[in-house]
């Protein structure tokens, strides 16, 4: 546990030789622990050697079931990166199962976005309102339902999404801030 944790400092500070070292000495340890196998996913995604970087996302799913949310969590984020829509939306369909795993209103979020992507807007809702069923402060979530609600030509609702929004945002994303023109000139604002 204490080399995978400094080999995932060292992958947030660009070390990737000490982060690499530190992983193999955790693999020494024990060569069927997920968090090793995903942090070897991490690393390889970091450095772009993306097949690498599957091969230890895959192992570290089916290794050990300590973890295995979080795993598949970064395993769905990377597909995403690589445009696998699908694919991603099926990791995250496992995430979301784990009522224990504490990164779950955020898989419901990035499930959300890979609905997206695949066209399957209600479905993207959907997600999106579970997340902020858990995390009402949730920014991604609220800035997508309103987009989602003003598409669908139900202004009050989208206007209510972002209200609470701007509330908490401490400051907000261009595309948010697109939003609320679009609103405020609905609105006549």
């Amino acid at each position: 546990e204490t080399r995978v944790s400094l080999a995932r400092e060292y992958l947030g500070k660009g070390n990737w030789e000490a982060a690499k070292r530190n992983l193999q000495l955790a693999a020494d340890i024990d060569a069927n622990n997920a968090e090793v196998y995903e942090a070897y996913g991490l690393l390889y995604q970091s450095t772009g050697e993306y097949e690498l970087a599957e091969e230890n996302y895959k192992k570290a799913i089916t290794s050990d079931n300590k973890n295995i949310s979080r795993a598949r969590n970064n395993y769905a984020a990377f597909l995403y990166t690589r445009e696998r829509y699908k694919d991603a939306e099926e990791q995250l369909n496992y995430v979301i199962k784990d009522t224990l795993y504490s990164g779950r209103p955020n898989a419901f979020v990035n499930l959300g976005m890979c609905r997206l992507k695949l066209f399957d807007t209600q479905g993207a809702e959907e997600a999106f309102v579970r997340a902020l069923a858990m995390d009402r402060t949730n920014q991604v979530a609220l800035v997508e339902v309103a987009q989602i609600r003003f598409d669908a030509g139900d202004y009050a609702s989208a206007s209510q999404f972002y209200a609470t929004y701007r509330a908490v945002a401490r400051q907000q994303t261009a595309r948010a801030l697109l939003l609320g023109t679009r609103l405020a000139r609905v609105e006549g604002d």
